[in-house]
């Protein structure tokens, strides 16, 4: 039997490499099954890790700031690809929610100016194409701020300029039409793919500051109030931001489209560089997985992209994770979910035991997956 683990990252716990591996040693303890660890990502976190695995490049920092506006050095990952200079960078990077405790002055401190002063650097540096991996994010300003970097001059209802240190998307009414005709301009030279963790619109019921505002600190009240500014940013933009990904990184996925991103979905960006099609169909079962398995992973989120290829090609598929919350629709996805928790435990204890954890949960399947199948 040939198992292939495709898990990924356990924020806060383990990378997307480490989790499969732990999974390998607890099959390797089962069985003689042969198993193959492929690293994935998303769109979030551990994505250009994943996507560096498989290109010919290096790592350079750049100086830039976080989302609280203070200076740091970002790595991006800069390859040639038919010619053409590239450089990969993940959104949670420069403005990651990592382990930040977050509250309803986070959603107001918060923005993305950081990454316009990044993409400045990038193009001073001659960088033709921007893959840009969106998800992890701690803030929710539908890239206003990233505009501000940018040289973009935003304003209030009053006409009043808006400052770059704080969430503009709070405040935000119209911006000054010369001055984003200038970043656009300056952008034009820069390929830009947005390779998205989730496939949320822009704003409304499935929204970003609907569903994932309240992980970042937001009060039901910003909720709605970012709901209602999103809304104008779309009706200002002239643009229809309601397209899978828009919502994506606090709605920058939106953001990025003023600027003439394209918009694609972050598993099938790295799921093609890594032949994880054909590494799935030379397998016999597949096992993936992450942290939390819940109504946000229908989507986009990777177990479900891996379960579907997995479906695709005829494959049983397995999923792993540390918290689930399930219903019928995802639970169809998968032919099991496995929660590894071993008991009860305080969330510090369950991440600190991660990866004995994963490796118990599959050594104790496939000692019955093998034992069925006489392997």
């Amino acid at each position: 039997m040939k198992a292939l683990v495709a898990i990924d990252s356990f924020k806060g716990a383990l990378s997307s490499l480490d989790a499969g591996s732990a999974a390998a040693k607890g099959i390797a303890r089962a069985c003689s099954a042969q198993v193959q660890v492929c690293a994935v990502a998303d769109g979030g976190e551990g994505s250009v890790d994943a996507l560096a695995a498989h290109k010919q490049g290096h790592f350079q920092p750049f100086a830039c700031l976080n989302a609280f506006h203070q200076p740091i050095e970002v790595n991006v990952f800069l390859f040639e690809e038919a010619g053409v200079r590239c450089a990969a960078l993940e959104a949670a990077s420069v403005f990651g929610l990592h382990d930040h405790a977050v509250s309803a002055r986070t959603v107001e401190e918060t923005s993305t100016f950081g990454l316009g002063v990044l993409m400045k650097a990038l193009i001073e540096a001659n960088v033709q194409r921007l893959l840009f991996f969106l998800g992890g994010t701690i803030t929710t300003d539908a890239g206003l701020g990233m505009l501000q970097g940018l040289g973009a001059i935003l304003c209030d209802e009053k006409g009043h300029v808006l400052a770059s240190t704080t969430n503009p998307l709070l405040s935000f009414d119209h911006w000054d039409a010369a001055s984003l005709q200038q970043v656009r301009e300056r952008c034009a030279q820069l390929e830009i793919i947005v390779a998205c963790d989730v496939n949320a619109p822009l704003y409304g019921e499935t929204g970003c500051a609907m569903v994932y505002a309240p992980q970042k600190g937001a009060t039901p009240r910003q909720q709605q109030l970012l709901d209602r500014k999103l809304r104008r940013l779309e009706e200002v933009s002239g643009m229809d931001l309601m397209q899978e990904g828009c919502g994506a990184g606090g709605g920058c996925g939106a953001g990025m489209r003023l600027l003439g991103a394209r918009l694609t979905s972050g598993f099938a960006l790295l799921s093609e560089s890594l032949s994880l099609a054909d590494q799935i169909a030379a397998a016999d079962i597949v096992v993936t997985g992450e942290g939390g398995i819940n109504a946000q992973s229908l989507q986009g989120k990777l177990p479900v992209c891996v379960a579907q290829l997995a479906h695709q090609a005829g494959k049983p598929v397995l999923a792993l994770c540390g918290q689930k919350e399930i219903d019928a629709a995802l639970s169809a996805q998968f032919d099991g979910i496995f929660s590894i928790q071993q008991g009860v435990s305080t969330l510090k204890e369950a991440i600190d035991h991660t990866a004995e954890h994963l490796e118990e949960s599959a050594y104790q399947l496939f000692r019955l997956i093998c034992r069925i199948t006489h392997e």
